[in-house]
């Protein structure tokens, strides 16, 4: 009898344990997505406002209504990313794998630096930020980042690299003298 019951009492918790991994829902997910030249690149030159356009996918399993659009920039590399434009999205409704496009004008500020360079063009990155609401009013935030090109930034150098490498040189250097020092010292002990 006690060894029924511990069976029973099993297959109970057992039972509940599926079914709340059955049931259970996941958090909802935004797949944000630039809209441009094919797979890019995508322009906003120095000190100009260019239109941008990011594909917002819902891909979790509930619906969302969309609260606001904020876009980010780090114009000075120095980690800091700063608020360049913020938008209300008025509550826009969407469905499980439904998808709307926020456009949106991105004033570049007058001094970007940019650490890289493709095809002759410095690029930054834009980190977009989507809030949102799901049906249960729970507040969520998605994000995604974009390399965006940006004619007219400066340029900025790692100079971290060059002090590696000047360090070698120095390195080889002082080994050479020493060298140096050491085999004319052993041909005058010859000698």
């Amino acid at each position: 009898m006690h060894r029924r019951s511990l069976v029973f009492v099993l297959f109970i918790f057992l039972i509940c344990g599926s079914s709340s991994a059955l049931f259970a829902q996941t958090d909802t997910t935004l797949q944000l997505i630039m809209i441009g030249n094919g797979a890019g690149p995508y322009y906003a030159p120095v000190g100009q406002t260019s239109q941008l356009k990011i594909e917002i996918l819902n891909l979790g399993p509930s619906d969302v209504f969309l609260v606001r659009g904020e876009a980010y920039l780090d114009p000075d590399l120095s980690g800091n990313w700063l608020l360049t434009h913020s938008e209300d999205l008025g509550n826009f409704h969407l469905a499980k794998l439904e998808s709307a496009i926020w456009t949106f004008e991105l004033p570049m500020p007058s001094h970007v630096q940019a650490q890289n360079i493709t095809n002759g063009v410095p690029q930054v990155e834009l980190l977009a930020k989507i809030m949102y609401s799901t049906s249960d009013a729970k507040q969520q935030s998605a994000e995604g980042q974009f390399l965006l090109s940006v004619p007219g930034a400066a340029l900025h150098t790692d100079y971290s690299v060059y002090l590696i490498i000047l360090g070698f040189v120095l390195v080889a250097v002082v080994v050479i003298i020493v060298r140096n020092v050491r085999s004319r010292s052993m041909r005058k002990a010859q000698s």
